[in-house]
């Protein structure tokens, strides 16, 4: 089946809202961290308990949850009778293989998103699921791992100077998706240098192996536009919110982060026709050295088939051929030969065949 029909038989027949994790477990136990702040305060707490959300929830200020691992439905369940989140939405939380997408309730936004970064190595990129849930006061992100794009927030949530700590939690969101979007950006361009650099190497010199690692990366890259093409409309739909949640004076972060969204679709598509250019013009190049060989070739059987059929005609067993008998008949015929040929060879250099 087609990567992009992928569906987990664990969910046929299942009614809609069933709590069941779609996809690979990536950590080990689920984990939740909490940031409580407002212009006045700022409290970190790690591995929070979700008993301890109900006197959360009635604080001033923005709390952000950040849920670590999905592999435990009751976890999500929980959260969600805490924050009481719709089963539809609790249901695409869990299923990790979830096309990108905008979700908007009476009480809530939610977003859908792939989080792309740059694996330690700094060799691959790494894909994770990541939802991020908008409420009154809150907001929820959800990961399938340890290690996010997140941390740059992190550390502006440190700074009381800041203006993400002066303002609501619509603008928390909203730089969460900034960091995913800035990501996105960051992998095309490093998948993007790979592609320049075998490109470079490809003028040089052409093999088959690299018209595989070209084809590899037209994979990789039709992967990322999966996911970032549906960013633009995702944009477009939070920035035209009717929901209160959303402060008009966010507005102009969320159009910017529209257009760093289109940015990032437009550097995808280029780097698509880049390769699909490169690889026509491999085998433009292959066909060509192709079509050199077959003309060389070609000549030679020209210029070889009245030279066979003389050779052929003085090479039959018949008693009585006159020429035989004749002095002279072996120098002349090889002279016949040799002009014969050279006349041709001529022929074809005026033509501009050779």
């Amino acid at each position: 089946m087609a990567k992009f029909l992928n569906s987990d038989s664990k969910k046929v027949g299942t009614a809609p809202g069933s709590l069941i994790f779609v996809g690979d477990k990536k950590s080990e136990k689920v984990s939740i961290d909490v940031i409580q702040y407002g212009k006045d305060h700022y409290q970190k707490t790690a591995d929070f308990k979700i008993s301890e959300f109900a006197n959360i929830t009635s604080q001033n200020g923005v709390t952000w949850i950040n849920v670590v691992g999905l592999h435990e439905p009751e976890t999500v369940r929980q959260l969600g009778e805490v924050f009481q989140l719709h089963p539809l939405l609790l249901e695409d939380i869990l299923n990790t293989d979830q096309r990108p997408k905008y979700s908007e309730f009476d009480a809530h936004i939610s977003f859908f998103l792939k989080m792309i970064r740059v694996d330690g190595d700094g060799t691959n990129l790494q894909t994770e699921q990541v939802s991020i849930v908008l409420g009154e006061n809150y907001v929820i992100s959800f990961q399938e791992m340890e290690g996010d794009v997140f941390d740059p927030v992190r550390n502006r949530l440190e700074k009381p100077t800041t203006k993400i700590r002066n303002r609501k939690n619509d603008y928390l969101a909203f730089a969460l998706l900034d960091l995913v979007v800035d990501n996105y950006i960051l992998s095309i361009e490093f998948l993007g240098d790979k592609v320049e650099m075998l490109i470079a190497q490809m003028i040089k010199t052409q093999s088959s192996g690299q018209l595989r690692q070209l084809n590899d990366y037209k994979q990789e890259i039709i992967a990322l536009r999966r996911i970032i093409r549906p960013l633009p409309e995702i944009c477009k739909l939070f920035e035209k919110s009717d929901s209160k949640i959303v402060a008009p004076e966010t507005l102009p972060f969320i159009k910017d982060l529209e257009d760093h969204s289109i940015h990032s679709t437009d550097a995808l598509e280029l780097y698509k026709e880049l390769i699909n250019d490169e690889i026509s013009l491999y085998h433009a190049n292959t066909s060509s050295r192709l079509n050199e060989i077959i003309r060389v070739l070609t000549i030679f059987s020209v210029v070889f088939i009245p030279l066979t059929f003389i050779a052929g005609v003085y090479g039959m067993n018949f008693d009585y051929i006159p020429e035989l008998k004749f002095k002279y008949a072996y120098p002349i015929f090889w002279c016949a030969i040799l002009t014969l040929a050279a006349i041709m060879l001529l022929y074809f250099k005026k033509k501009k065949w050779l």
